[in-house]
């Protein structure tokens, strides 16, 4: 399975690539849209400042509504409509604005059990690794809100609507757990 990751010079490309070939993966680095276009997934890494990659990722919006989508931490993020962390428009995939998590420590930085609240075949009870300080606030009455993780408050873990996975934590660095969701998300991607 070909899958594109997509490269807006902020995020952690090279992890990415890695984590998907040990699940299996042919990952390979998209710079446009009409590189886009030959994949069969995509992934929106995540390291990065909101400011800096809402300005490169939003002319892969129409390939992300398309394909099936792995968007990590900053990448999640930025399918929501807006954040505060420099402001700007996001994808507007998912409803609702990034905000400055309030945590007793920021950036969050380590490994956070997650819950996870709704049926979904990807996130699965259990510790992964985070490194942010944004975050979008839970909504229990939010359908596409799938996981959270307790920070003093809740905030989304996991959205999902359709073929469209965004994860605040990062899989690529969260061991064999994490591995196992990339495979699941691969699996339903192949569907």
């Amino acid at each position: 399975m070909q899958v594109g990751v997509v490269d807006y010079t902020v995020g952690n490309v090279g992890s990415v690539l890695n984590a998907l070939r040990r699940a299996g993966a042919e990952p390979r680095v998209v710079k446009s849209v009409e590189e886009a276009g030959g994949v069969d997934a995509l992934v929106l890494p995540g390291v990065g400042t909101y400011e800096v990659a809402y300005k490169l990722v939003h002319e892969f919006r129409q390939a992300v509504l398309e394909k099936p989508t792995l968007a990590i931490c900053l990448g999640m993020q930025l399918l929501f409509e807006s954040s505060e962390e420099g402001g700007g428009r996001g994808l507007a995939v998912f409803r609702g604005a990034v905000r400055r998590i309030e945590a007793r420590k920021v950036p969050h930085i380590g490994w956070s059990y997650t819950k996870a609240a709704r049926p979904q075949p990807f996130v699965e009870d259990g510790y992964y690794y985070y490194m942010h300080s944004y975050g979008v606030p839970w909504d229990e009455n939010d359908e596409s809100h799938v996981a959270y993780v307790e920070l003093g408050r809740r905030y989304v873990a996991a959205v999902l609507r359709g073929g469209i996975l965004g994860l605040q934590f990062h899989p690529e660095r969260s061991g064999r757990s994490g591995i196992e969701l990339i495979r699941r998300f691969l699996k339903e991607a192949r569907r």
